[in-house]
């Protein structure tokens, strides 16, 4: 396996053409990564493309066109990539890797209906229809994963502008045995604190994992 490199948006581009050239049936799919925050000009260049789909079929049906085209099954090196709970890692041997994931990511978070609605339709590469979750979505994705250089590009989406609001709700809608406030919070820190950019929800956050940690653990 050659050592993967950066990709600009021509490189994703021709990854997600091939997908769609290839697929068995229509799938409608949503970048969550890197990938969609070149299109929103929001960086240059990812490492990889970060993919969701909503069913197993349609998991399948892009694994199995990538694997018509030159890419195989691989494994991250880095154990941060190993606990993104992907249903696959697709890379050719140009170092091009796919983080093809079923409806949820990092085994907490899902694309939920509200993060279906949000969602901006971008283009359709043959039977594949590409959706860009909101920036708002992106950046709580990031916060829950531990991969080298997610707090960078939470940074970038911060700077930029997000409504905060959409993101609290968000987080506290899926939030369930696992207490997703309080992986959002501990993120939020060390944005402040090895960025500087403060948000106005984490005291609320902390507020809200609190509240839920002392119900677990009564006196």
């Amino acid at each position: 396996m050659k050592e993967r490199r950066m990709s600009g948006w021509d490189d994703l581009r021709r990854t997600l053409q091939t997908i769609g050239e290839s697929v068995s049936h229509d799938v409608a799919a949503y970048l969550i990564g890197g990938c969609a925050m070149i299109l929103y000009n929001a960086k240059l260049a990812t490492k990889d493309v970060d993919l969701v789909v909503l069913s197993a079929q349609d998991a399948d049906a892009v694994v199995e066109a990538l694997s018509r085209n030159g890419f195989k099954r691989s494994r991250p090196e880095e154990d941060a990539y190993g606990r993104l709970g992907a249903a696959d890692f697709m890379e050719d041997d140009r170092g091009m890797r796919v983080d093809l994931f079923l409806e949820t990511v990092c085994r907490k978070l899902r694309v939920s209906g509200g993060m279906v609605a949000r969602a901006k339709p971008y283009a359709t590469f043959g039977k594949l229809q590409v959706n860009l979750v909101v920036p708002e979505d992106i950046f709580l994705f990031k916060s829950m994963t531990e991969r080298t250089g997610d707090l960078d590009d939470m940074a970038l989406l911060a700077e930029r502008g997000l409504d905060w609001q959409t993101i609290l709700d968000e987080c506290i809608s899926q939030s369930g045995d696992v207490i997703l406030e309080s992986f959002l919070a501990v993120r939020l820190q060390e944005l402040e604190e090895e960025k500087g950019i403060v948000s106005p929800i984490r005291a609320d956050l902390e507020a809200v994992t609190e509240e839920k940690l002392s119900a677990k653990n009564p006196p």
